[in-house]
């Protein structure tokens, strides 16, 4: 097996894919073949089966596995691959990590996979390092954090903290199978999560929120949703925001920079209240899935809402 340095993950821009449901609630097989294909042509990676836009905290976990499945066979190799893990418990989620593992032996697959897993759904901070050295070991995968504290929120009361405490980041950086983290939240704690992994001058950090990678860029890349909607857009952004030095001098390069970011902008501050439904929806409409069909217990996005992102222009460009 590879060791963990020669599969370092993409710098770039990651999609935050949506899960196809049909409206009996199955995976929607040929919509996400149309999404994976429309992805793949611009991305860096693809995050799937995630807790905001793929609703995989709401998906049964034979779905999961289905939609792994069927993610990996239609990839064959071409982009890296996240694979959310995160379940309701410490014991579910390790046996949805073994269930990649064994979807990846039994495809034979030889392209990049990385577990990608909020631990601090299900878990404390408490003995998380010890949790994933057994994880790990396990699997043999590698594996990128998820810092979400606007998803934990739904959990607050179960844990004192919504955020992975500093000292914990540390810890977990230590461990050479996880390779970096997806961050949402304030810029100091950012910082000092960067701090804390500074050993790790290969462990990957990446921007979850859209809004501020786009007006103040930086880390290794972005997780971005919306790039389902705009994704010729979405890579050229992403490139100029991780290497400005390329259009430094090209005044009109700078300024269609600026027109898209904007847009781009505008975009996400529609979809970023109810991201899974809207996604969908404007997908249904640009006719990448067949229904805009929503797991179970998603709430609905307000009529207003839903009709001001498909009236917006990006969408049916």
């Amino acid at each position: 097996m590879p060791s963990p340095e020669e599969k370092l993950p993409p710098e770039g821009l990651i999609i935050d894919l949506v899960t196809p449901l049909t409206p009996a609630g199955d995976l929607d097989g040929a919509s996400l073949s149309r999404l994976l294909e429309r992805a793949a042509a611009v991305a860096d990676a693809l995050l799937v089966g995630g807790p905001e836009a793929g609703e995989g905290l709401a998906l049964p976990d034979d779905l999961r596995i289905n939609l792994m499945t069927q993610a990996l066979t239609a990839l064959q190799g071409r982009r890296p691959l996240f694979a959310c893990i995160t379940a309701e418990t410490p014991e579910e989620t390790r046996e949805l990590a073994r269930a990649v593992r064994k979807v990846i032996d039994g495809l034979e697959y030889g392209g990049q996979v990385f577990l990608a897993d909020l631990p601090l759904w299900y878990h404390s901070n408490r003995g998380l390092p010890q949790f994933y050295e057994k994880l790990l070991e396990e699997t043999g995968l590698p594996l990128i954090l998820l810092n979400l504290p606007e998803v934990v929120v739904q959990r607050a009361f179960l844990f004192k903290h919504r955020n992975l405490r500093t000292h914990v980041v540390k810890k977990l950086a230590d461990l050479p199978m996880i390779m970096g983290m997806i961050y949402q939240g304030e810029m100091r704690r950012f910082l000092n999560y960067h701090l804390a992994a500074v050993a790790r001058p290969t462990f990957f950090f990446y921007e979850a929120d859209e809004h501020r990678f786009l007006t103040r860029p930086g880390a290794w890349g972005v997780v971005s949703a919306g790039a389902q909607l705009y994704p010729e857009a979405w890579q050229r952004v992403t490139q100029a925001c991780l290497h400005p030095e390329e259009i430094a001098q090209d005044f009109d390069a700078r300024h269609q920079l600026w027109q898209e970011s904007s847009r781009l902008t505008n975009l996400a501050g529609l979809y970023r209240p109810a991201p899974a439904p809207l996604l969908k929806a404007a997908l249904m409409a640009q006719g990448i899935l067949a229904s805009d069909a929503a797991a179970p217990g998603t709430p609905p996005p307000p009529p207003p809402q839903k009709q001001k992102l498909l009236d917006f222009p990006a969408v049916v460009s």
